[in-house]
């Protein structure tokens, strides 16, 4: 699953109920999922990596899925129960998708199904290692910026509403069929692809 040191497998086996137990429709909740797996625990007792108040360890969790979709409520419950940074790795039959939640942002980033990523292990601590995790969903270019994830984590989520932004006007444009409101609306467009540009620009410079 994840290309880390024998020390910190667990395989340890986590029953739905223990969740389910704990929160109000816990079983509908968490309905679409099979399995949930601990398979790996990163921490200073399992691995040379040091620890930091913010991120004492951090969990690898393999949950096994009735069906290929995401299910955001049941992560959203284990996260909130669990309380330590988790990286999930959903799997349906030969699918297979990875998610992360930054709590700090209350941001949850997803991959696509059967998009292969790499996550490195390698940083001095705890921190940098999980910031650098979320990092590796950012869809953008602002992955790029180094030394300053609170400034990443940032201009990702600018990137994204922009983005969302100008694709919602360009399919208002596209079936509009008044060339006045056309017009209203791409004077509206402009402003946005400007300011993404300038962003984009200024991050690979």
């Amino acid at each position: 699953m994840f290309t880390l040191p024998k020390t910190t497998i667990l395989n340890r086996f986590v029953p739905k109920k223990t969740f389910e137990q704990k929160v109000p429709n816990g079983k509908k909740i968490l309905n679409d999922i099979v399995k949930i797996t601990i398979k790996n625990k990163i921490a200073p007792s399992t691995i040379n990596i040091e620890a930091t108040p913010k991120i004492p360890e951090i969990l690898l969790f393999e949950i096994v899925l009735k069906n290929k979709e995401i299910p955001k409520n049941a992560i959203k419950t284990i996260d909130e129960l669990v309380n330590i940074p988790i990286l999930y790795k959903l799997i349906f039959e030969d699918s297979f998708c990875y998610a992360i939640f930054y709590k700090e942002g209350k941001k949850y980033f997803f991959s696509d199904w059967n998009e292969t990523k790499e996550f490195d292990f390698s940083y001095p601590n705890l921190q940098k290692v999980y910031e650098e995790m979320v990092k590796s969903f950012f869809r953008s270019d602002a992955k790029k910026i180094e030394n300053n994830f609170a400034k990443s984590f940032e201009i990702e989520l600018q990137i994204e509403i922009l983005a969302k932004e100008i694709q919602a006007l360009e399919n208002k444009i596209t079936k509009e069929k008044q060339f006045k409101k056309k017009l209203e609306l791409s004077q509206k467009l402009t402003p946005k692809q400007n300011q993404l540009q300038t962003i984009l620009k200024e991050i690979n410079e």
